[in-house]
């Protein structure tokens, strides 16, 4: 659990800290798609299939989903074009961490 409070304050200082600028030029370039940014998917698009392929296979545990809901939280992360998908992604993964954690107490 501390790790994630970690995270958190992290990414709360790099929110509030980072530059206006860097923003806006993340933001300039959402438009353009280029083979640089599809290379980015290959890992998160790879563990992604490796997950699905163990889930159906049937080994299975509680927290198959949250798995899922991080790599897909990655697969947002990697092209800007899909950066409105971060918050829905990472709410899919606190709740199947919350129900897994409400199964194990």
């Amino acid at each position: 659990m501390l790790w994630f409070i970690g995270a958190f304050l992290i990414s709360t200082a790099i929110l509030m800290f980072a530059p206006v600028k860097v923003t806006t030029h993340a933001d300039s370039f959402s438009g353009k798609f280029n083979f640089g940014q599809l290379s980015l998917l290959i890992l998160p698009v790879g563990a992604l299939g490796w997950l699905l392929v163990s889930l159906l296979s049937g080994d299975t545990n509680s927290y198959g989903a949250a798995s899922i809901g991080f790599v897909l939280t990655a697969c947002s992360i990697a092209l800007p074009k899909f950066h409105k998908f971060i918050i829905p992604c990472a709410a899919i993964t606190a709740i199947s961490l919350l129900i897994g954690v409400a199964q194990a107490v």
